[in-house]
């Protein structure tokens, strides 16, 4: 084994990882157009509005979008929607002086988000598993040097001279 076989491992391995990274990209662009927007109303949600804002439960929703607020109450009184703010990240917050009762405030409200399909739940699978082999490239790439390494230290100690 000499020096010069690292050349084709070395290019082979930069194929590989250019392959996977390009193919990675394409299979989540993909999965990006395959998914399926999808609306959603909550009702009678708690939540605890004041000045730092409290966070909606479908805010966690996968690409969670459009958020608008369409009701505000409590047990004693029903309040203008226009007495709070929803952020595009869904956070609510006290848009006025009012001073909300702390326990059974209740808003509804409607978002959209995107939904899995089976064709992305398909992509978003074969992209793990594409991910889990990248894993490996550099324990390749460790074992290839190492075998290198040894085929040129043991190939100069293999080496012997013509006697007479």
């Amino acid at each position: 084994m000499k020096l010069d076989d690292l050349y084709p491992a070395v290019i082979t391995l930069i194929l590989i990882g250019i392959v996977l990274g390009i193919g990675i990209f394409i299979l989540s662009s993909i999965e990006d157009n395959v998914d399926s927007t999808t609306s959603v109303t909550v009702s009678s949600e708690s939540v605890f509005i004041n000045e730092t804002g409290d966070t909606l439960a479908g805010a966690s929703a996968r690409d969670f979008a459009a958020a608008t607020l369409t009701g505000l109450w409590n047990a004693t009184k029903t309040y203008e929607v226009g007495n709070a703010t929803l952020s595009a990240a869904g956070v609510l917050t006290n848009a006025t002086a009012l001073v909300f009762e702390d326990a059974g405030v209740k808003v509804n409200y409607t978002y959209t988000y995107s939904a899995d399909t089976e064709a992305s739940t398909s992509v978003n699978q074969t992209i793990a598993g594409m991910a889990t082999f990248a894993d490996w490239i550099a324990i390749i790439v460790v074992v290839i040097a190492a075998a290198i390494v040894l085929g040129i230290v043991l190939s100069s100690f293999g080496r012997r001279q013509p006697s007479v």
